[in-house]
C-alpha cells in the first residue's frame, strides 16, 4: 500500500507536465494515475514472481527434484506470474493513452494500429507471452533444472519494457540503456528473494543459518550492482545542476539515498543478525532486518515507477548530433590504429564480465592446493582481454557505426576469445577449488538433457555455422542495426554459441557427450568451408548489409564522412571476417593435433611398459 499511495502522490503532483514537456496532449486523470499504478503492479507482481523462483533455483539443494520449499516457491512463483499476466494484458492500452496523449476510450479503439506505431506497448505485449510460458512452466514442472530454466525465462520477461524507455534513446543511451538492464533484474530479484525468504521463515517458523548466507551475499551483490548502474543512469539522464532543480532529479537522489541506506543495513545489521543466527539464537532480528529492508526496497521500486512517468532533463532542450541519437555518442574521427587501441568506451555488460571472469580464475587458482597449469592460467586471462579490446576498446566504440568494425568485434567475440577460454579449463578449475556447495548446481545442470542437446556436435556445429547466415542474410541484421540493445543481444548469442563450439571440439573441460578426437576434427573441417563461403558472399554481394529500411538505413544515417563507400567498408569486414575465423580455427586445429598426438603417444608409452612388465614376469618365472 505504501507503493500505490507514493505512485498515485507523483503523478497527482507531476500533473500534465510529463505530457506538454513532449509535446502531447493530456491523456485525462484515468491515465496520467492509473498507468504509473498499473506500471508499479506489473512490477510487483514480475517481482514475486522472479525472486520465487531465484529462491527455488538457488535456496535449495539442487537436485533431480525440487525439495518441499523450492516446490512451495514454485507453486507461488505460479499464481505471482498469472498476476504479472493479467496485469501487463491491462497495462497495454493505458501505455497506449499515455505514450500518445489519447483518453483511454480512443486508444482502446484504435488498439491495434496504435500497437503497429508504439513500441513500448509491444514491448509489453512480448513480455506477456514470455510471462505466459512461465505460468505454463511452474504448473509443469517439479525439477530442478527446469526451475532454474523458468527463472532466467521470468528475468528475460523483465527486459522487453526497459530497451524501450526514456533510458533508450540521445546521448549516452548506449550506457543507460545496459545499465537499466542490469539494474532492473538485480533490483527484482532482491526484492523478490527477500520476500519469497520471509515467506519460508514463515512457513517453517526459522531461517536455517545456510539460507541466511546465501540470502546476505544475494543481497551484497545486488546492493553493489545497484550502487553502480544507478550511478551510471544518474549521471547519463540528469545533468548535476539540475538534481536539485527537476522532479526527475528529485526522485534520482530518492533512490540514491534508499540504495545507500539499504547498503548501510546489509554490510552491518545484516551480518551481525547472521552471526546470531549461527550461534543458535532466534532468526528474530535477522527477520525485523528483512522486513526493514522490504520496506525499503518497495519505496525504491516505487520513486522508479514514478521516474518512467517523467521525461528526463538530459533530454529536454538538449540538441543531439545524429552520432549520438543513433550510437548514443561521438566519434572523434575515423578508425586509425591510435584510436581502435586507445579510444575506450566501457561496454557495462562485457566489461565487468571479463574483470569478473579474469578475477574469478586467479580467485579459484589461489584457493587449490595443487599446482595449476600456467598454460591455461594465459590462455583463459588472454581470452578475458580479447573480450575486453573486442567490446570496450575503440574497436568496439566503433562497431555499431561500421560494418567493417561491427564485424571486427563480432569475430574476436564470437572466434578468438571462446578458443581461449576453452583451453582455460574453468570447470575443471570449478570443480577442484570452488566449495562442495557451488559445485553442485554445475554439476547438475551439467546432465541436463538441454546441455546435452547444445553440446550434440551435430547442433554445435549447426548453430556455429549456420548462426552468421541467419543474422546478416535474411535482413535480420538490418531490422537490429539501429538497436543498441540488439547489439549487445548479437554479440551474447555468437559469444555463447563460440563458446559451445570450442567446448566441444577443442575445451579441456569434458563434455557431457564424450567425443572421440577423430570427431573433433572432422567438426573442424566442416567449419572451415562453411566461414569461407560466408567471408566470401560479404565480399561479394552488392546489398550493403545492415542499411536496410528496415533499420531506417542506418549506415547511410551516419553519414560518416570518412566512409566514402559503405559497399567498400562492407568487403573489408568480410576480409576481417576470413583472417580472424581461419586463424582461430588455425589454433583449434592445432590444439586438437597435439593433443591427439600427445594420448597416442602416452598410450603407445604405455603398451610398451606393459609388454616390458610381462616380458620381466615371464624371464623371472622361468
Amino acid at each position: 500500500m505504501l507503493g500505490l499511495a507514493l505512485v498515485a502522490v507523483l503523478a497527482v503532483t507531476a500533473g500534465t507536465a510529463p505530457y506538454t514537456d513532449l509535446g502531447n496532449s493530456d491523456p485525462g486523470a484515468l491515465v496520467r494515475v492509473g498507468a504509473p499504478l498499473l506500471r508499479l503492479v506489473v512490477d510487483l507482481a514480475a517481482t514475486l514472481c522472479v525472486g520465487s523462483l531465484v529462491f527455488a533455483a538457488c535456496f535449495t539443494e539442487p537436485g533431480g527434484r525440487l525439495s518441499a520449499g523450492g516446490y512451495a516457491a514454485v507453486r507461488w512463483a505460479g499464481w505471482c506470474a498469472i498476476g504479472w499476466l493479467v496485469a501487463t494484458l491491462a497495462l497495454v492500452p493505458f501505455d497506449l493513452a499515455d505514450t500518445n496523449g489519447l483518453a483511454l476510450s480512443d486508444a482502446s479503439g484504435h488498439l491495434f494500429g496504435l500497437l503497429s506505431a508504439s513500441e513500448e506497448p509491444r514491448a509489453w505485449v512480448v513480455t506477456a507471452v514470455v510471462v505466459l510460458v512461465v505460468a505454463i512452466g511452474t504448473r509443469a514442472t517439479l525439477r530442478w533444472p527446469t526451475t532454474v530454466a523458468l527463472a532466467g525465462l521470468a528475468v528475460f520477461a523483465l527486459l522487453p519494457p526497459l530497451v524501450t524507455g526514456h533510458a533508450s534513446s540521445d546521448a549516452g543511451h548506449d550506457l543507460a540503456t545496459t545499465a537499466l538492464l542490469i539494474h532492473v533484474p538485480a533490483a527484482a530479484i532482491w526484492l523478490g528473494t527477500l520476500v519469497a525468504l520471509l515467506a519460508y521463515a514463515t512457513r517453517t517458523g526459522a531461517v536455517p543459518a545456510i539460507l541466511g548466507r546465501r540470502y546476505d551475499r544475494l543481497a551484497t551483490g545486488c546492493w553493489l550492482v545497484l550502487v553502480v548502474t544507478g550511478l551510471v543512469d544518474a549521471l547519463i539522464l540528469v545533468p548535476v545542476g539540475q538534481l536539485v532543480d527537476s522532479t526527475y532529479g528529485v526522485l534520482v537522489l530518492a533512490e540514491l539515498v534508499v540504495t545507500a541506506a539499504l547498503g548501510v543495513l546489509g554490510l552491518h545489521t545484516r551480518r551481525r543478525a547472521l552471526t546470531g543466527l549461527a550461534d543458535g539464537r532466534s532468526p528474530k532480528k535477522l527477520l525485523r532486518l528483512a522486513a526493514a529492508e522490504l520496506t525499503l526496497l518497495v519505496g525504491g521500486f516505487a520513486l522508479a515507477v514514478g521516474q518512467t512517468h517523467l521525461p528526463p532533463p538530459a533530454f529536454l532542450g538538449h540538441p543531439v548530433t545524429a552520432q549520438e541519437t543513433l550510437l548514443g555518442y561521438q566519434l572523434a574521427g575515423p578508425p586509425t590504429i591510435a584510436r581502435l587501441a586507445g579510444d575506450w568506451r566501457i561496454d557495462l555488460l562485457f566489461g565487468p564480465l571479463a574483470v569478473l571472469l579474469a578475477a574469478g580464475y586467479l580467485l579459484c587458482i589461489k584457493r587449490l592446493k595443487q599446482k595449476w597449469p600456467v598454460g591455461r592460467t594465459v590462455s583463459w586471462l588472454a581470452g578475458c582481454l580479447v573480450i575486453l579490446v573486442a567490446t570496450c576498446s575503440g574497436i568496439g566504440r566503433y562497431a555499431p557505426a561500421m560494418f567493417s568494425q561491427h564485424m571486427d568485434s563480432h569475430m574476436l567475440l564470437s572466434m578468438l576469445a571462446p578458443v581461449l577460454l576453452v583451453l582455460g579449463g574453468p570447470l575443471t578449475l570449478l570443480r577442484t577449488a570452488a566449495p562442495q556447495a557451488i559445485q553442485r548446481g554445475p554439476v547438475v545442470l551439467f546432465r541436463s538433457p538441454v546441455l546435452r542437446a547444445l553440446t550434440h556436435p551435430v547442433v554445435a556445429l549447426m548453430l556455429f555455422a549456420g548462426s552468421p547466415f541467419a543474422l546478416y542474410f535474411t535482413g535480420l541484421f538490418d531490422a537490429a542495426a539501429r538497436f543498441h540493445w540488439a547489439h549487445t543481444a548479437i554479440a551474447v548469442w555468437f559469444f555463447v554459441v563460440g563458446l559451445f563450439f570450442a567446448w566441444v571440439v577443442i575445451g579441456v573441460d569434458p563434455t557431457p557427450r564424450r567425443l572421440p578426437n577423430l570427431a573433433r576434427l572432422g567438426m573442424l573441417l566442416a567449419a572451415m568451408p562453411t566461414d569461407t563461403v560466408f567471408a566470401a558472399l560479404v565480399l561479394t554481394t552488392h546489398t550493403v548489409i545492415g542499411n536496410g529500411p528496415a533499420g531506417d538505413n542506418q549506415y547511410q544515417a551516419l553519414a560518416l564522412p570518412w566512409v566514402h563507400s559503405l559497399l567498400a567498408d562492407q568487403r573489408l569486414g568480410g576480409v576481417i571476417a576470413l583472417v580472424i575465423t581461419e586463424v582461430s580455427l588455425l589454433i583449434a586445429v592445432v590444439v586438437l593435433l597435439l593433443r591427439w598426438s600427445t594420448v597416442e603417444n602416452a598410450a603407445d608409452a604405455e603398451a610398451e611398459r606393459e609388454m616390458l612388465e610381462r616380458f620381466r614376469r615371464r624371464v623371472v618365472t622361468h
